[in-house]
């Protein structure tokens, strides 16, 4: 890792500890990996933060690739190449060719490498953590789920097996589209160009009808493949309008989360919420990969912490965000005692509860009344 990006990531962490998140804003496009994704996800967590970071969805600064190159690679015979979009892992490009237009995604070069240097810097600088008497500090173990993540975002070939799928699953919908692959190699994925308008260049669009769109696109996958797109960033939406109808297009499956049989019942009866007693709560969550030191140890507050993290789907009728307190709940909870080790989310789990604070996300934004309770007992009961 250079010395000069060690510096930028350090004075990164310490924009955010000062709250100059203009400056965090800047520099997290200037580094790309990590710390854009970091941006990307810090807008689902309120208003404050979105007007700082919305830029960082699909802008940043633009790296040299020899796209040329790579485009003689994946046999396409270009007639135009413009640059699209710089994201955390890469940059698209438009290109058009006599077999119609594609979205081309170029790896950023070494960026695999700067993922793993960023996350040794960041644990370097926390490790005196493990010296201080904090019993409860979950940062380092979910440090290290978020380098799992981005390291598989890395890999464009499971990407393109995990798009393919999706699209086959949603080819002849009427509202929700998934662009066809087309060629891909390890440094870049060609996808058919999904025309339209951005959901983070107009932000009224996450209405009631995205919502809900956006929730059976989960839904559906997870019913019929074990699968869930869990990077719901406004930047990897498209919204096409045609004759006074809607089409939605979910771009972007580096970030799938696959479960087998099993683990996508436990999700089925979670987001229903269909348990008799705690026993069956705590048998779905080790399911899911929650250990049992883990459990026995959060027992007294696992019921009330899947209760809150689920209310909207759990309250029967039109849910209103207006006296939503996940957060506060959330902390309330974890402040309960002094507990011995801290929670240790699973990757898995981690990225299915990601996907929902999306969701969440945009319904509180735009004040969206929806009702989760009946639409997964229609999706999934």
């Amino acid at each position: 890792m250079s010395i000069v990006r060690a510096v930028r990531l350090l004075a990164l962490v310490r924009g955010i500890v000062k709250g100059d998140y203009e400056r965090v804003s800047d520099l997290m496009g200037g580094l790309h990996g990590f710390p854009q994704k970091l941006g990307q996800h810090l807008t689902l967590y309120g208003d404050d933060f979105d007007r700082y970071f919305d830029a960082l969805y699909t802008k940043s600064k633009t790296e040299d690739v020899a796209i040329e190159n790579i485009i003689d690679e994946l046999e396409l015979a270009p007639q135009n190449i413009e640059i699209s979009a710089q994201a955390s892992i890469g940059q698209v490009y438009r290109v058009t060719t006599a077999d119609g237009v594609m979205a081309v995604k170029v790896k950023y070069p070494g960026v695999e490498k700067k993922i793993t240097s960023d996350f040794n810097t960041l644990n370097g600088l926390l490790w005196p953590t493990r010296l201080l008497p904090l019993k409860n500090s979950s940062i380092l173990p979910l440090l290290e789920h978020l380098k799992l993540m981005l390291l598989r975002e890395c890999d464009y070939p499971l990407e393109a097996e995990n798009q393919q799928i999706f699209y086959q699953l949603f080819k002849e919908d009427e509202e929700i589209s998934v662009p066809e692959v087309v060629n891909y190699n390890d440094r870049a994925l060609v996808s058919r160009w999904a025309a339209g308008r951005l959901l983070s260049e107009s932000p009224d669009s996450a209405d009631r009808w995205f919502v809900g769109t956006y929730l059976t696109f989960i839904l559906k996958s997870l019913k019929q493949l074990g699968m869930i797109h869990t990077d719901p960033h406004p930047g990897n939406f498209i919204i096409t309008a045609v004759n006074n109808k809607r089409e939605l297009t979910v771009l972007d499956y580096g970030s799938v989360v696959c479960f087998n049989e099993p683990e996508a019942d436990a999700i089925r009866r979670l987001l229903l919420g269909s348990y008799d007693n705690e026993p069956d709560l705590l048998d779905d969550l080790r399911i899911l990969g929650v250990n049992d030191e883990t459990l026995e140890m959060y027992r007294p507050i696992a019921g009330d912490l899947v209760s809150v993290l689920f209310e909207p789907f759990y309250y029967e009728g039109e849910y209103d965000f207006i006296n939503w307190r996940l957060q506060y709940k959330v902390n309330t909870l974890l402040a309960s005692k002094g507990w011995e080790k801290p929670l240790n989310i699973p990757l898995k789990l981690l990225l299915f509860l990601r996907a929902f604070q999306g969701l969440y996300f945009y319904a509180r934004r735009n004040c969206v009344l929806f009702n989760w309770h009946d639409e997964v007992k229609k999706q999934l009961g």
